[in-house]
């Protein structure tokens, strides 16, 4: 069995997600991946190369790594995963998020809000992702009319004081209501913080959506954080597809090829709604947090204080949908994004995890839903370079 080394960052979220899209294309392709935590200097790779005599490498890269020396691994086929490709040379293979298209599916969340005031809070450093965020999120803006307040600060570290002090008062002067987009979850937990602690209301003030669906951030944040889940999955599984090309074609021309978004995840932080209704609000939350676990109408309805009837009603004219048209919607895209990130999910198991009491409950929504079996929609993947276009939105 052929080997290929796999050497991780541990700077980088999702990396599971990209691992194990590395080793679906890996069990088709009959190799060992060994995984290396961090990146080896010249001689650590010697060693690694003369120990497990590697057929290929992926490398996952770090959004800092500036120091990485391509010529250590020019002795076999290399691809670069989530390198920035302006570092990079013109001969090097590489896959890599593309975080303009990420952007412009957060605007898009956001300008379903309603709000014509904008906002984006980049990463206090130089980062190239988090600058190709603020032009995918200032384009999306601009063909709809908008522009956006930037936030800046010396500090540099999102976690320090003045940071958070910094961000306070910018959040304060922002024209409300506002619509912000954090680069990623952890400046938007820090925005959430920080409105929080300054009386703004979220999302009726502010609504704001970041970018990773880190869920130990995410979940934590009160209100609950809107995010964009990245392909990851599908993002090792290109860098592994494109080493199997130059491991079969050492004479292939050098590629650089891009994964999209998957979906927003969408939680109490963007989530608005036609009229305002606290109730309705909560029954929102706990749907959202619950639909996968077998709940029904009659759980929700015991979130309300008022007659059933009375809280159908009140529950349709707030989201323009009944009850349980909400829970199957939250069902549905979580078995969406599970077929993405785990193509080869059971669908027994898969109707488990979404809250379906059989398989064929789930198997007849989703063509209804989407008018393709799961298994003609799992394989229908962007491959190849083909950067998605957004996919399913858990709302």
């Amino acid at each position: 069995m052929d080997t290929v080394l796999y050497f991780q960052s541990a700077g980088k979220a999702n990396n599971d997600l990209r691992l194990a899209g590395v080793q679906d294309f890996a069990a088709k392709a009959s190799w060992h991946v060994q995984v290396v935590e961090g990146l080896p200097d010249r001689r650590a790779f010697a060693e690694l190369k003369e120990f497990w005599e590697p057929v290929g490498v992926i490398i996952e890269c770090g959004g800092s790594n500036a120091e990485l020396d391509e010529s250590t691994f020019a002795s076999v086929p290399t691809v670069f995963l989530d390198r920035n490709p302006k570092t990079l040379s013109a001969d090097s293979f590489s896959v890599s998020h593309d975080s303009v298209e990420t952007a412009r599916l957060a605007a898009k969340e956001l300008l379903t809000t309603g709000y014509r005031n904008f906002a984006f809070v980049p990463w206090p450093e130089p980062r190239f992702w988090s600058d190709d965020r603020m032009i995918g999120f200032r384009k999306a803006l601009a063909i709809n009319g908008h522009g956006f307040a930037e936030f800046q600060t010396a500090a540099k570290d999102p976690g320090s004081l003045e940071y958070q002090r910094d961000l306070r008062a910018w959040v304060s002067e922002l024209p409300r209501p506002c619509a912000l987009f954090a680069a990623n979850d952890r400046l938007g937990a820090e925005v959430i913080t920080a409105a929080n602690f300054s009386g703004i209301g979220i999302p009726n003030e502010l609504a704001v959506v970041s970018v990773d669906n880190r869920e130990s951030i995410c979940e934590s944040t009160v209100p609950p954080l809107t995010s964009v889940v990245a392909d990851f999955h599908n993002g090792g599984y290109l860098a592994a597809e494109l080493l199997a090309r130059r491991i079969a074609n050492p004479g292939t021309k050098p590629e650089h090829l891009t994964f999209g978004p998957l979906a927003v995840i969408r939680r109490a932080s963007s989530r608005t709604m036609r009229r305002r209704d606290r109730e309705t609000e909560a029954a929102l939350e706990y749907i959202r947090a619950n639909a996968c676990s077998g709940i029904g109408s009659k759980d929700v309805l015991a979130r309300y204080s008022c007659s059933r009837r009375m809280a159908e009603l009140r529950f349709r004219e707030a989201t323009g949908r009944s009850m349980m048209e909400e829970i199957h919607s939250v069902r549905m895209n979580r078995a969406m994004l599970a077929l993405r990130t785990n193509p080869r999910q059971d669908l027994k198991a898969l109707a488990d995890i979404c809250g379906f009491s059989n398989p064929n409950s789930l198997r007849k929504l989703f063509r209804k839903k989407t008018g393709m079996s799961m298994s003609a929609w799992r394989n229908d993947r962007p491959r190849a370079g083909a950067t998605g276009k957004g996919g399913p939105r858990d709302d």
